[in-house]
């Protein structure tokens, strides 16, 4: 728990949230079931971007081979999740053509520069059936809309002051592939298949202020319609390699 989250606002922010959405499951919730739905005791898994821990923890260590990488080195030495930490690039895999069963990925897409580099990368290294489980932003969101409008200096000092974000967390956004029409185009010229996507809500990183909150829980009461769910926060998808 961050001291953001621990505030007497946050908690006021969360009570308002509990009362419209009681049974609500969030989309680090939902991309944990999605990972161990696609893992079998037997599966060889890549953490793409594994940072110092995962939302699928669980999971991953349940995996029978796990490997992880990153571009930053001190998060790979304070990782205890995958079993191998590997310093790389999603551009470059450094690992033999059908290595993996699964390949996850949390909060990572939308840092990509050159996304078609990557997915061919993924699907090289991809067993034939194998799957990738994306958890990313919508482009088409208000948050990562407002993001692309500030400078990064000014986007930086939002994510530390108003989130309490740590500084290793911050990292250059593009949302090149952040959108379910550019993950299908990524897919089909990278030789995998679009599966399944799921659009999850977040207002809260509107809790630093209760009247701002009210109106992003608005929003969101807005984006249950089927219609307009292509607006929520997150996008998570499952990907298959034919």
């Amino acid at each position: 728990m961050s001291a953001y989250t621990q505030s007497q606002r946050y908690r006021r922010c969360q009570a308002l949230f509990d009362r419209r959405y009681p049974n609500f499951v969030n989309a680090g919730e939902r991309y944990a079931q999605w990972l161990a739905a696609a893992l079998t005791p037997d599966s060889t898994l890549l953490d793409l971007g594994c940072g110092r821990d995962s939302l699928a923890a669980e999971a991953i260590r349940r995996a029978a081979r796990s490997v992880g990488i990153d571009l930053v080195a001190d998060d790979l030495r304070r990782n205890r999740v995958v079993q191998l930490p590997v310093l790389a690039t999603a551009y470059r895999l450094p690992f033999r053509a059908e290595r993996f069963d699964v390949i996850a990925s949390q909060w990572v897409v939308e840092h990509l520069s050159q996304p078609e580099r990557a997915f061919d990368e993924m699907a090289r290294v991809l067993r034939p059936h194998g799957k990738v489980i994306l958890l990313t932003t919508n482009a088409h969101n208000y948050v990562p809309l407002l993001s692309r409008l500030l400078p990064e200096a000014a986007r930086r000092l939002a994510l530390n002051r108003l989130l309490r974000r740590p500084a290793h967390e911050s990292h250059p956004t593009f949302y090149r592939a952040n959108t379910r029409r550019a993950l299908n185009r990524l897919a089909e010229r990278s030789g995998l298949r679009l599966e399944q996507l799921e659009f999850i809500g977040n207002p809260f990183y509107m809790a630093f202020s209760v009247p701002l909150f009210r109106l992003a829980l608005l929003y969101e009461r807005l984006t249950d319609s089927p219609r307009l769910r292509c607006l929520k926060l997150y996008i998570l998808a499952r990907l298959a390699k034919a």
